[in-house]
């Protein structure tokens, strides 16, 4: 199984930003192998077109991601992006229920259930985004059936941008927690993941999600040559 790298720039970088961070990382990146990952990186919502011109022209295993879908299907529901706004720039993940969309913007674990149903509609992987406080809960909402399409990330809130990484043995027991309750599913984990600890992440997970460090092309390059 291909390891997921996923890079999570959150509100980060103008769209003029995000084309010199591609322009930067495609070019580099060709002289890193891919064949045991799958890169996949989540811009702002706006740079998301620009974007998707650039990766079409470069034959690689990268592709786009999505930071958050509206919980609704299209209509009138302003200022939300529906799955059928971004139809068509082949957007493979999405991110859902991140600790700061359930701290700043009050979502909940049946809000996540509706998103997750709208990525599927629109043939995008939702990666669900737990934490031990409400694992179960999310699991168990969402199903058995739709969980089988998911990815799920390991992200807890102690160690989101703290530097306080999380002990394998238990980044190990929340994998099995998460395949016991939803079956065979990939596993990722994020929070401080780095160039320096990524190796050891990688060999007890099924992938990472990176934020601060994938700001900067020439890291997120070192990362993916430290499990190449």
């Amino acid at each position: 199984m291909n390891k997921l790298i996923l890079a999570n720039f959150k509100s980060n970088k103008s769209i003029t930003e995000t084309n010199l961070w591609f322009e930067n990382f495609l070019t580099n990146v060709n002289k890193v192998s891919l064949d045991k990952n799958e890169v996949s990186v989540a811009p702002s919502l706006i740079s998301l077109s620009s974007a998707s011109n650039t990766i079409a022209e470069f034959d690689k295993k990268i592709s786009l991601s999505l930071q958050d879908i509206s919980p609704f299907p299209a209509g009138s529901y302003t200022g939300a992006v529906s799955g059928q706004n971004i139809n068509g720039l082949k957007i493979k993940y999405a991110i859902l229920g991140h600790s700061e969309r359930r701290k700043y913007f009050k979502e909940d674990s049946r809000d996540v259930v509706m998103k997750v149903e709208q990525c599927l509609q629109y043939n995008i992987t939702p990666v669900l985004c737990i934490d031990d406080e409400y694992l179960d809960e999310q699991i168990n909402l969402i199903g058995s059936e739709n969980m089988k399409k998911c990815v799920v990330a390991y992200e807890p809130v102690s160690a989101i941008g703290t530097g306080k990484n999380v002990d394998l043995g238990r980044v190990k027991e929340i994998m099995s927690r998460v395949k016991q309750l939803a079956g065979d599913v990939k596993v990722i984990y994020g929070g401080s993941v780095n160039e320096a600890n990524v190796n050891e992440y990688l060999l007890v997970a099924d992938g990472v999600l990176i934020s601060s460090a994938s700001l900067d092309p020439q890291r997120l390059i070192k990362i993916i040559e430290a499990f190449s």
